[in-house]
């Protein structure tokens, strides 16, 4: 097994002020600690099933059972401070800079407003048809609003599936590549109104006092009632203030969003955030037919 492929726990030695040990399992059974009862918050009960609803339909949940706790206690350069001399495939983060989400989960927020892609399905034009379009592609990145959590890595072969018939839709994602991390997905609506599928391989980039994602792979969204097969890539993603300071997060870069049947294209700008804030989260953008 090679060095990169080795499993280490997430708990360390380190003697730190804030140790990453302090969530581990083992700290959860100390003494003089009340257990928490989960299945008031989730609507799990003792055999790990949810009460059934009624007239049989399964209530999604709206929230997380348990709150999420501060990053602000934790430092990453107190930690790195401590590593000066390992090796780099020895030294682990805190589970509390990730988030408890896989990577293939996350993947799934593509679908929160997938009403757009009802209505762009529903246009008889094909300039409407791209305005809603557009429209979604920019939503799949407004999840990201001060989410500087890192979701898990998923496992090699590792699924995920989620069926949403008050959306009208059903997903499902998969780890198909370990190294380099390449996720696939695939999503039809279940009026049989669009196909949405393609794979997502970010490349991180880590320039000292930030961490910067760029997204490799194509995005496809089919109307099929109009024949039409509309392809994008996501604007890059940057966290900055790794090593010390708040965390912030931005999008920039050029977005283009080509109707290949028509030759139609929608160009998105994300503006990078200057000074001061300013042309934080601002998006520019036109449409523009084949001539």
């Amino acid at each position: 097994m090679n060095g990169d492929e080795e499993f280490f726990d997430a708990v360390t030695g380190f003697d730190s002020d804030n140790s990453s040990g302090e969530f581990s399992e083992a700290s959860q059974k100390a003494p003089g600690r009340l257990p928490v009862d989960t299945s008031k918050s989730n609507g799990i009960g003792e055999a790990g099933e949810r009460p059934p609803q009624e007239n049989g339909i399964q209530r999604h949940r709206t929230s997380l059972p348990a709150p999420m706790f501060t990053r602000s206690d934790f430092s990453v350069w107190g930690i790195l401070k401590k590593c000066i001399g390992l090796e780099l495939s020895k030294i682990t983060m805190p589970i509390a800079f990730n988030e408890p989400l896989s990577f293939l989960q996350r993947i799934t927020e593509y679908m929160e407003h997938i009403y757009l892609v009802h209505r762009a399905s529903r246009q008889p034009k094909a300039l409407e048809r791209m305005q809603c379009v557009a429209a979604f592609a920019v939503s799949a990145v407004a999840s990201q609003w001060e989410r500087t959590g890192k979701p898990f890595n998923p496992l090699l072969g590792e699924t995920y599936e989620l069926v949403r018939e008050d959306l009208g839709f059903r997903f499902i994602s998969e780890q198909v590549s370990h190294h380099p991390p390449v996720s696939a997905f695939y999503s039809e609506g279940l009026g049989q109104d669009f196909l949405f599928h393609g794979s997502i391989y970010p490349k991180l980039k880590f320039w000292g006092k930030s961490v910067e994602a760029e997204p490799r792979g194509t995005i496809t969204l089919e109307l099929l009632r109009h024949n039409e097969a509309y392809t994008w890539t996501n604007p890059t993603c940057c966290v900055h203030n790794v090593i010390i300071g708040k965390l912030w997060i931005e999008q920039y870069g050029t977005v283009e969003i080509l109707n290949h049947r028509t030759g139609d294209k929608c160009v998105l700008h994300f503006r990078p955030c200057g000074l001061f804030g300013k042309e934080l989260h601002k998006v520019e953008g036109h449409i523009q037919d084949k001539k």
